[in-house]
């Protein structure tokens, strides 16, 4: 043995995991390819219904056939059409994003002309912010500060590594205000779109082609735009027939700001919001960390200007990784002094704990080979193997010590115990390795997201075997002492041997013992509710606010001031931040998805203390009458993703149909007591303004539709952007925005008496062409794969996803559709019924897997089915763990019965081992058994507290972050108590089952076979 090349291998692989360490990025979720596509097309001030059916159909249409389309989701709000193409995963999304911008520019001729250019994006997962902070100027204007954070402090944080993207949330935007007179207006006979259309016209910079002068060649520009307010006071607007009007004349000119479409307010003060995302392969934590150094450089710089943290998603990924690193140091100790309780001897201890920092930090090296980071993912497989990686080195220097004992040299027992161990040692790892192989092929999202858990945990448990098989045994060759008073082995007696012996004569009893405790756990299964992921406490909940239909600004005001002054009272509240205009969807305070830039829709954000008394969940409960209460408002709790704790989801092609089964889907889940506060999930109908053209008195006239749109929509709201007229200040592109005063727009009267121009070169008025109404329509259009969609949606009474949503759909409604109208489940429903499934194959896989590697190692295609047996032991200690802590079957604690099949094929492996052996050798089948039970009993119990005691601190979830780990750790644990008790009784008596059967079969089969060598022919006796 010589034990420099060894020595100097590991030096080489933890130097490089040390340096592969430092520079992993840390961030909350994995590198995800999201393959979805957004197309959005905004019409300044049309209605939600005309936009479904002029832009949001034909778009729909445009893109439905490209190939591989999953979902294609649209969201209609006033002058906003926001479709969402979501492709099959595999997709190549650059690729698609070609596809759908190839589509719509096809598509371009059939939408109307007045929409701003369709934007076709692509759909990033990690664009969404990570950070929001709220900036504070007493001393500034809203238009001043607003303009602060779009050009100073935006370009300061984005000229920082990782930063990829600042945008502000509320404040307003600086326009030139051009407020027409009606009665000037009319008393010179010209309309709002006339003076539009005059001003771009004359106010703009054109090239005029190039000139010879004094033998040179000269560029001609053509320079009409003004660069001051003063200037374009003093525009000339022709009025027809040569006659002309100064535009003050008409209208008052002033700076100032748009229409305000959204606020933020901050504790009731108004603030500018400011978020930031990063860039795909930044980590999150040097990210927050830059962007606070330049937000206190900022502050130094510009007295008066204060920022305050709202929220920051790098808050959880530091907790989850304190945390991961304070479980992994304390597993490795615990299960240290377990190894210290069994073997009483600090060497084999102190060798046997040295494994685990030598298996682990390589598995670093590999993570920055394959691209990994430090995330949630992949710190739950390395939290998952802290107790594994000991494992194979306990099952080496528990062969080798017990040979020291009975007085053999540490070097000749290091020999010695490696070999006789060494087809276990690798069976065992191998058995572990296969199972979390099919992980990282899962499909669906879900695939995405454990491709690196898969590969983390196989990487590690591989070098766990490499340290076992290498290093240990060298260690103990030349560490370990031999033993000062040498003794033989104890006798193999009491109560282990006597139960064993019980069972092995009672075969069937023990076998239909087994099989009872294996339906019993079946049927504990029934009891735990299914989620797709722990809900967690973090230290802020969302509200969501849906404002009635028509409410204004002033309106929007009032409701989150009564919400902040709610929860103001409460002592566990430190701060409440109100965004209107836009919505948190699965992305922090901030995220403009879901809103569609609609005034009556916003998140609340609640940020509460970190050492409070009650969890989130508690206050929410608490509260939820007290926002009941709140008038003219629909006011209810999002879960900590930003959406709705449960959604149902009906979609039709007959929109009253739709309607009423929605409506009866409310009433009746509002008599189930598992859900809270049923609602819809889009605002009722309001009152829509409504222009019906007369056709015969505008063809008389010659007074089209286009005209009439076009003057109504710039007189009330202005033109698109497109089309007005822009004011150069500086670097800055000012729009000239022309409408009617506020009180014109509020009148009726008034908005009847719009002039409009005729095709003789007269004028009329809109009533005689049109007549003015209301009517009612709705304030938000969703769809699904185009179909209209309503949703209903609910908050979470104490239970988990799959426990509300089949009790909805065991609702009499649900069973008795109208017809046309179908359920559809996306997101969280469809992503858990998506991991559900992606697990079930991944189990049968791993199973398959290990039965394949076993019978290649032990040469025997029934061995393996003993191994085997043991599986189905382990899954009632799991059930029964979760239970015990009121834990969900949801992600991770799929996870830990994942890793229970290799845990408890393990245990299998170690005693049909060394049975198998013994028989080769000669012994008989019941001692080989029970000589297997004498040697491998102490290990398998050794390994199954280390494992225990390495994962005891995340299953009690002490630490904030561990909460999403606490269910695979009790799964775990729970299961490898089971699955060991049980194991060391029941697999010896499978054993003897399996192994008779084969002794049975194996001459029946033996008749069928060819041998490999003629039989040996008998010489003829010799006869004399």
């Amino acid at each position: 043995m010589n034990p420099v090349p060894v020595a100097v291998l590991f030096a080489a692989l933890v130097l490089a995991g040390v340096f592969a360490y430092a520079g992993l990025t840390v961030k909350m979720y994995p590198d995800v390819s999201l393959p979805m596509v957004s197309v959005t097309v905004t019409q300044n001030g049309a209605a939600p219904g005309e936009m479904e059916t002029q832009i949001t159909r034909p778009v729909e249409d445009a893109v439905a056939s490209l190939a591989n389309v999953k979902n294609v989701y649209s969201t209609v709000t006033q002058g906003v059409s926001s479709t969402n193409i979501e492709f099959e995963l595999g997709e190549d999304l650059q690729k698609k994003t070609d596809e759908v911008q190839s589509r719509i520019d096809q598509a371009r001729s059939v939408l109307p002309r007045e929409i701003d250019e369709p934007t076709v994006a692509r759909v990033e997962f990690d664009n969404l912010p990570i950070m929001t902070y709220a900036v504070a100027a007493p001393a500034m204007s809203d238009v001043e500060l607003s303009w602060f954070v779009d050009d100073t402090l935006a370009r300061a944080l984005q000229g920082e590594k990782g930063v990829a993207q600042v945008a502000r949330v509320g404040g307003v935007t600086r326009e030139i205000n051009v407020i027409l007179d009606p009665d000037k207006m009319n008393a010179r006979g010209l309309t709002a779109s006339q003076v539009n259309n005059a001003l771009r016209a004359a106010n703009l910079d054109s090239p005029g082609g190039r000139v010879q002068v004094g033998g040179r060649e000269q560029t001609l520009r053509v320079l009409g735009s003004v660069n001051t307010l003063a200037l374009l006071r003093e525009f000339t607007v022709p009025t027809g027939a040569g006659g002309y009007v100064k535009l003050t004349d008409i209208a008052e000119v002033g700076d100032g700001s748009s229409e305000v479409r959204g606020f933020a307010r901050l504790n009731g003060r108004p603030v500018v919001g400011v978020m930031v995302m990063k860039t795909k392969d930044a980590s999150d934590v040097a990210v927050e960390d830059k962007v606070l150094a330049k937000l206190k450089e900022m502050e130094t710089a510009h007295k008066g200007v204060s920022f305050t943290k709202i929220f920051s998603a790098v808050d959880e990924t530091r907790a989850s990784f304190r945390a991961t690193q304070h479980v992994l140091l304390e597993g490795m100790f615990l299960a240290a002094l377990v190894v210290l309780f069994f073997l009483r001897d600090w060497r084999s201890t102190a060798i046997t704990a040295f494994a685990m920092p030598v298996s682990l930090i390589p598995t670093f090296f590999f993570m920055q080979m394959f691209g990994f980071s430090l995330n949630v993912v992949t710190l739950l497989a390395l939290t998952l193997v802290v107790g594994i990686l000991v494992d194979d080195a306990i099952v080496e220097i528990e062969n080798i010590e017990k040979r020291v004992s009975q007085g053999m040299r540490p070097f000749q027992a290091a020999m010695e115990g490696a070999d006789a161990i060494g087809l276990a040692v690798v069976a065992t790892t191998a058995a572990i390795i296969v199972v979390f192989t099919p992980v990282s092929f899962m499909k669906g999202m879900a695939g995405q997201f454990f491709r690196e858990f898969g590969i983390t945990v196989s990487v590690a448990v591989l070098f766990s075997l490499v340290v076992a098989r290498l290093l240990t045994p060298l260690m103990a060759a030349y560490l370990m002492k031999p033993a000062a008073n040498p003794h033989p082995r104890k006798p193999f007696e009491g109560f282990y041997r006597n139960a064993l012996e019980w069972a092995l004569d009672h075969r069937i009893i023990a076998s239909i013992a087994g099989g009872v405790m294996f339906v019993g756990s079946l049927f504990l299964a029934t009891l735990l509710p299914q989620g797709f992921q722990p809900a967690g406490d973090p230290d802020y909940v969302y509200v969501n606010v849906q404002g009635p239909p028509g409410a204004t600004a002033a309106d929007m005001e009032e409701v989150a001031a009564r919400v902040n002054q709610v929860f103001q009272k409460r002592p566990e509240v430190i701060g409440v931040f109100a965004q209107m205009g836009s919505t948190v969807a699965s992305a922090g305070p901030g995220s403009m998805s879901g809103g569609g830039g609609d005034l009556r829709s916003g998140t609340i954000t609640v940020l509460l203390n970190e050492k409070r008394d009650i969890s989130g969940a508690e206050l929410r409960k608490e509260m939820r009458a007290e926002l009941l209460a709140i008038p003219d408002a629909r006011v209810s709790f999002l879960d900590s993703q930003g959406s709705a704790g449960l959604q149902k989801i009906l979609t039709s092609d007959d929109p009253d149909a739709l309607l009423a089964a929605s409506t009866e889907l409310e009433r009746q889940m509002r008599t189930l007591d598992v859900i809270a506060d049923p609602r819809p999930a889009t605002p009722p109908v309001g009152p829509e303004v409504i222009i019906r053209p007369r056709a015969d008195q505008a063809a008389r006239l010659g007074v089209s539709v286009d005209s009439i749109a076009q003057a109504a929509r710039v007189a009330t709201v202005g033109d698109i952007d497109a089309n007005v007229a822009k004011l150069t200040d500086g670097e800055r592109r000012l729009p000239i925005r022309i409408r009617l005063p506020a009180e014109a727009r509020a009148d009726i009267a008034r908005i009847k008496a719009l002039r409009l121009p005729t095709a003789s070169g007269g004028m009329t008025t809109l009533d005689a062409v049109a007549d003015v109404e209301f009517q009612a329509g709705p304030a938000r259009i969703e769809r699904l794969n185009r179909k209209r969609q309503q949703t209903v949606q609910a908050e979470l009474n104490g239970v988990e996803m799959g426990v509300a949503n089949k009790a909805v759909d065991e609702l009499p409604i649900m069973k008795d559709l109208p017809k046309g109208v179908t359920p559809a489940e996306t997101g969280d429903l469809e992503a858990m019924q998506e991991l559900f499934a992606s697990f079930g194959l991944a189990v049968f896989s791993g199973v398959a897997m290990i039965y394949g590697v076993l019978v290649l190692l032990f040469r025997s295609f029934f061995k393996p089915i003993v191994i085997l047996s043991a599986l189905p032991l382990a899954v009632g200690g799991a059930f029964l763990g979760l239970l015990v802590f009121n834990l969900s079957l949801s992600i991770p604690s799929l996870i830990g019965f994942l890793m229970l099949l290799g845990l408890a094929a393990k245990n299998s492996i170690l005693l049909v081992e060394y049975a198998i052996e013994r028989e080769r050798e000669g012994m008989g089948q019941r001692e080989s058994l029970i000589e297997a039970c004498r040697e491998r009993a102490r290990p398998i119990v050794m390994t199954t507290m280390a494992m225990a005691a390495g994962m005891l601190p995340t299953a009690f979830a002490l630490e904030k972050g561990a909460e999403f780990r606490q269910p695979m750790a009790v799964a775990v644990i729970g299961g490898l108590i089971t699955s060991t008790l049980l194991s060391l009784v029941l697999v010896p008596v499978v054993y003897e089952f399996v192994d008779d059967f084969e002794s049975w079969l194996k001459p029946k089969l033996a008749r069928l076979v060819t041998p490999r060598q003629a039989p040996p022919q008998v010489a003829p006796e010799d006869r004399f």
